[in-house]
């Protein structure tokens, strides 16, 4: 097994190479900045498993540099344990406020440092263990309107009826999200409650609070009210995603048509993107772009499955829209009026009126989604 990757952060070189030494004695890869603009530098060049870091350093202190790791979808979750010296209480604070895991204070004994050094990236591996866990599924749009969350909630709703375990559905549009208007559900709490304190986010019994039951579908919702999207972290949403996926068949994060670092992350760890367009051309180059966008991130073309929703009453054909996109659809999903007076009702139209031709769509859909998602 390859030896974890650490990244040392320290203006005093003699705790460079003290601790430093150490660690690499131990049996870890080490490599050292003396302040978090070198640090910035070695992760962007590799993520670690493990960031060490000083509170107090020039440039960018230890706070700071928590701070944008934890500002950003691919090292939001990057384990950090930080020191400072004896007495400095309000430095751990500070540290835990901005996302800090752990905090040692100097000076320390080297046995107690590799002690939480183990003990971090043994929540960190456990954390992201795949084994047993749910599918991820990505339901994304470029351009608003397009029938994102209506596919998304009855997708939800039909795998629940056919899976032995609960699905979780994730809202992560924090502004104007509307999943719960769609399973007729209230929230208690949301991700926005979800404060980043010490011991917080890894308490499983406290997150059961946050989701709200519709059947067999486990809704965790981002936001209630716009005002409130901003207290939405990064941690948090990657904290929904692996309860719900721990506990659930399947997980489909209905995403907002932006590529914030919020959506990045859920793009991150997805096993399967549906990206959903309709046949208008506003929307078809929009999603033109967003495929392009997903080639320059490196996302293989075979997560990929391309959804035309004909959501509007005048659509163009097939085989336009598919020249518009510059390739065709995976799935076709035909209009169907029923669609609204479910979403009015409360009811997702899978259960509402399963007869409707756009569940017939669906459950071949859903079909083909299960039998790519078990390979």
């Amino acid at each position: 097994m390859m030896a974890a990757d650490i990244v040392l952060v320290d203006d005093d070189r003699v705790i460079q190479k003290m601790v430093g030494g150490f660690l690499e004695r131990t049996g870890y890869r080490v490599r050292k900045a003396s302040d978090g603009i070198e640090a910035l530098q070695l992760v962007h060049e590799r993520i670690p498993d493990l960031v060490i870091t000083d509170v107090r350093m020039p440039e960018l202190n230890g706070i700071e540099l928590t701070a944008r790791l934890r500002g950003h979808h691919r090292t939001a979750g990057v384990p950090i344990l930080m020191f400072s010296d004896l007495g400095e209480a309000h430095d751990a604070l500070a540290g835990y406020a901005v996302g800090a895991d752990d905090y040692l204070p100097k000076p320390f004994e080297l046995a107690i440092l590799e002690a939480k050094v183990q003990s971090l990236l043994r929540r960190a591996a456990g954390a992201s263990a795949r084994a047993n866990r749910g599918k991820i599924v990505l339901f994304a749009h470029a351009k608003g309107g397009v029938g994102t969350t209506s596919l998304a909630v009855n997708m939800a709703v039909l795998l629940a009826a056919q899976s032995t375990r609960p699905v979780g559905l994730l809202d992560l549009d924090v502004e104007f999200g509307d999943s719960a208007v769609y399973l007729n559900v209230h929230p208690h709490q949301t991700l926005a409650d979800l404060k980043a304190e010490p011991g917080t986010l890894v308490d499983e019994a406290l997150f059961e609070g946050f989701i709200t039951e519709s059947g067999s579908v486990r809704l965790v919702v981002g936001a209630d009210l716009p005002e409130r999207a901003e207290l939405v972290t990064l941690p948090a949403i990657q904290l929904a995603i692996d309860r719900l996926s721990a506990t659930c068949e399947y997980v489909l994060i209905d995403a907002p048509a932006s590529f914030s670092e919020r959506t990045l992350t859920a793009l991150d760890t997805s096993d399967l993107i549906c990206l959903v367009t309709s046949a208008s051309l506003p929307s078809l180059k929009a999603t033109r772009g967003c495929l392009d966008l997903f080639d320059k991130l490196g996302v293989a073309s075979t997560r990929i499955r391309l959804i035309l929703n004909y959501s509007t009453a005048h659509s163009m054909e097939i085989d336009t829209a598919a020249s518009v996109l510059g390739r065709r659809p995976d799935f076709v999903v035909q209009r169907s009026e029923g669609l609204d007076r479910a979403a009015n009702s409360g009811r997702p139209l899978v259960t509402s009126d399963p007869s409707d031709p756009l569940v017939t769509d669906l459950k071949k859909m859903a079909e083909a989604m299960v039998a790519v998602l078990a390979h």
